[in-house]
């Protein structure tokens, strides 16, 4: 492997660890966080092909967990019609 093919896939490991935090940081953003986590799983992927990379694994498991928190809050906040910012009537 050439070493400009290694630094093109640390460029993307970096770049999916970058887009992972991110995601995480945006995570109240729905539709953000989850265009960022899915960019992180790409960008990590691409470069654990082009070469063992532990930022890349990393980016792809921020990413992953993201999407995760991400689904659980949409379940919880849309399916379930729980508001956060509302005081409960026993709480009165």
């Amino acid at each position: 492997m050439s070493e400009e093919q290694q630094t093109a896939g640390r460029g993307l490991g970096v770049a999916s660890l970058v887009t992972g935090i991110l995601s995480l940081i945006t995570i109240q953003f729905i539709i953000i966080s989850t265009v960022l986590a899915i960019m992180s799983i790409i960008f990590g992927i691409i470069s654990l092909k082009q070469g063992k990379n532990g930022i890349a694994k990393a980016g792809v498991a921020i990413g992953l967990v993201t999407i995760g928190i991400t689904i659980a809050l949409y379940l919880f906040i849309e399916v379930l019609d729980v508001s956060l910012f509302t005081i409960p009537e026993w709480y009165r």
